[in-house]
């Protein structure tokens, strides 16, 4: 026997996101991103963030190396923007939420 409970919120938040999935198509989803990421991945090296994710890839993220977090911690909150931010390296995961104002916004916070 297991004693235990289903997880009902992340249930529920599947029999959402799972439909608007399919409605939109991965390809579709994809293909909204590319731009997005590419246009991080021209200009992020320009304010001193190498990228981490090797070119071409078509994950749903992509990474940098940060060399000094406080000051880009200090950055993303003035602005109120959400990455992720670890000790040495900043993640920026643009899905279909997301468009080119949004990059061009983390940008200008970061700049």
């Amino acid at each position: 026997f297991e004693a235990g409970s289903n997880a009902y919120g992340p249930m529920a938040a599947l029999s959402i996101s799972l439909p608007y999935i399919r409605q939109l198509g991965v390809g579709a989803i994809e293909a909204h991103r590319q731009p997005l990421l590419e246009r991080l991945r021209k200009e992020m090296p320009r304010l001193g963030f190498e990228p981490v994710t090797p070119a071409g890839t078509k994950s749903a993220l992509i990474t940098f190396s940060v060399k000094d977090r406080k000051p880009v911690l200090d950055k993303l909150k003035r602005a109120n923007i959400n990455v992720r931010l670890g000790r040495n390296f900043l993640r920026v995961s643009p899905s279909v939420y997301n468009d080119i104002k949004d990059i061009d916004r983390l940008l200008e916070a970061l700049a």
